[in-house]
C-alpha cells in the first residue's frame, strides 16, 4: 500500500487538490483502492459535539450542520468505523475539555457546543494562545490519522487483490510545521516524514497564496503575510518533496496533473482499477 503525505502552503491549493483526489476516489473504477484522509476533517471532528453530551466526535466529510450551526446526529460518522467503549472518553471529548481548560468557558454555548467563531478569533489575536491550541490538537489528529492507516491495513490483509486499498493520500496541511512535535511514544524513533511513502507538495509563488488567500477568506494582506512567515519556507517544502504539483494555473489544468500524478501512484502501487 502506497502512503502519500499531501501538504502546501496557505493558498496553495491543498483543498483542490485533496478534493480532485476524492473524485477519483468516487469512481467506480477506482472505488476502494484509493482512499483519503483529511486532517482538516479529523480536527473538525475533535472539536465537535457537546461538552454535556460526549459523542464520538466523527463525522463524515458530507456531515451536514443543523441550523442552529451543530452537527446532528445523523451529521456523525465514525471515519474508522469504530466506537469508543463505555468506559472510554472519545478523543473529543478530551479536546473540547482541554480547551475549556486553556480558553474558558466563556468560548462554550449554553448547551456546551463550542463557538467555533469565538475560537478563531482568540487564536488569531495572540499567537501563544494559537500554539496551545496547535499542541493540543497536533498529537490527537497525527494519532487519528495513524488509528485509520492501521485499520486500512487491517483490511488489507484480509481483502482481495481487486478489493484492497492500494493508496491512501494523507491531506495534512501543516505537516512539515507538526512532524517535530507530534510523534507518538511509540514514534519516538521515526520522524513522521518516514511513516509516509511519499511527500506531495502543492505550491504556488508566494505572491499567488497572497491573492488566493486574500480572495478566499476576505482577510488582511498583513494576517496573510504573518501566516506565511509562520510556516515553514517554501524552498524547504520543495526540496523535501518527493512530487510537486505546480497550481499557478487554471483548475482545467490543475485536474490533468492530479490525474497524471495518481496514474503515476498507481504505477508504483500496482494496477489500481478494480476491474
Amino acid at each position: 500500500m502506497l502512503t502519500i503525505a499531501l501538504t502546501g502552503g496557505i493558498g496553495s491549493g491543498k483543498t483542490a487538490v485533496t478534493g480532485l483526489f476524492h473524485e477519483l476516489a468516487s469512481k467506480p473504477d477506482f472505488q476502494g483502492s484509493l482512499k483519503i484522509i483529511d486532517a482538516d476533517i479529523i480536527a473538525r471532528n475533535l472539536l465537535a459535539g457537546s461538552l454535556q453530551e460526549p459523542s464520538t466526535g466523527k463525522e463524515s466529510s458530507a456531515g451536514k450542520e443543523s441550523s442552529a450551526g451543530k452537527k446532528s446526529s445523523a451529521g456523525k460518522e465514525s471515519s474508522t468505523g469504530k466506537e469508543p467503549s463505555a468506559s472510554e472518553e472519545p478523543p473529543s471529548s478530551t479536546a473540547l475539555r482541554e480547551v475549556q481548560k486553556l480558553f474558558g468557558a466563556d468560548l462554550f454555548d449554553s448547551e456546551g457546543y463550542l463557538q467555533r467563531a469565538k475560537l478563531r478569533s482568540l487564536i488569531f489575536s495572540s499567537k501563544d494562545k494559537k500554539q496551545q491550541l496547535e499542541a493540543l490538537l497536533h498529537p490527537l489528529v497525527y494519532d487519528e490519522i495513524f488509528s485509520q492507516l492501521s485499520d486500512i491495513h487491517s483490511s488489507n490483509a484480509s481483502a482481495s487483490q481487486k478489493t484492497m486499498t492500494k493508496i491512501v493520500i494523507i491531506a495534512i496541511p501543516l505537516f512539515f510545521e507538526t512532524k517535530a512535535e507530534t510523534k507518538a511514544e511509540a514514534r519516538t524513533e521515526t520522524s513522521s516524514e518516514k511513516e509516509f511513502d511519499r511527500i506531495l507538495v502543492i505550491d504556488v509563488p508566494v505572491n499567488l497564496q497572497i491573492e488566493r488567500t486574500l480572495k478566499r477568506d476576505n482577510c488582511s494582506s498583513k494576517l496573510v503575510k504573518e501566516i506565511i512567515n509562520s510556516q515553514v519556507e517554501r524552498q524547504i517544502r520543495l526540496n523535501q518533496a518527493d512530487d510537486i504539483i505546480d497550481n499557478s494555473g487554471t483548475l482545467s489544468e490543475l485536474k490533468l496533473k492530479v490525474e497524471s500524478l495518481f496514474q503515476y501512484y498507481c504505477s508504483l502501487a500496482g494496477k489500481c482499477s478494480s476491474s
